[in-house]
């Protein structure tokens, strides 16, 4: 394994520690929302280096592979070497087999120890994931919770101001404002009435003098002789 893949490898591990171990208060928003992006930004680095250590495990579970079929090829190729006599071939070919056999042990521990890396990664991906959604879970209540109880507040705020409404004319008697509008109603029919009146009154006078004038201006008969 390269030096750059170990260091990432580590610093993954640690911020999933790191974040998996830390304290926070359940019941503040604001935590738990910064604690949110913070799981998902190493959900993040997590996924991607979990990915990176799995395709290694494939690398060298193939070149481990490849090395295995070499050194069987290589081994079947002695054996006809030998059969054939050419000692010399069958003793280079052999000494390339037991090259290859170390390099195979060594393959070998490499890719059990890769193995283990990928299956920790994975391990903390998987508790990221699970920490993230109980996080998002409880960030969610709470957002539902304050919905809840401004709505309540709201709905509070408007019944007290309903309450003050009622309360300011309990002591108003509607009684006395009937009986106040009556007796204004009673003047105002008495005026509208002598108005009427006085209408009238001038009406009739005009009415006698029009007469008059009507008699003073008609054409008198004439008298037969």
């Amino acid at each position: 394994m390269s030096g750059f893949l170990q260091k990432l490898r580590v610093v993954a591990l640690g911020q999933a520690h790191d974040l998996l171990d830390k304290a926070i208060d359940m019941d503040s928003p604001s935590a738990l929302r910064q604690y949110t992006r913070d799981l998902e930004e190493a959900l993040d680095k997590m996924t991607l280096e979990a990915a990176n250590q799995g395709g290694l495990v494939r690398t060298l579970t193939r070149e481990k592979q490849d090395l295995e079929t070499r050194i069987t090829s290589l081994r079947a190729t002695i054996t006809k070497q030998i059969a054939d006599g050419k000692t010399e071939a069958a003793r280079a070919n052999g000494a390339l087999v037991l090259q290859l056999t170390q390099q195979l042990q060594s393959k070998s521990t490499e890719l059990e120890n890769q193995k283990q890396t990928s299956a920790k990664l994975d391990q903390n991906v998987q508790q990221l994931q699970a920490k993230h959604q109980l996080i998002v879970s409880r960030v969610n209540d709470l957002a539902r919770l304050d919905r809840n109880t401004k709505m309540k507040e709201q709905s509070a705020a408007a019944m007290n101001a309903a309450a003050k409404l009622v309360n300011a004319g309990a002591d108003i008697s509607i009684d006395d404002i009937q009986q106040r509008m009556q007796s204004r109603n009673d003047v105002a029919s008495e005026k509208f009435d002598r108005a009427m009146g006085g209408i009238q009154s001038h009406d009739e006078t005009d009415q006698s003098q029009l007469d008059a004038l009507m008699n003073e201006l008609a054409p008198q008969p004439v008298e037969k002789k």
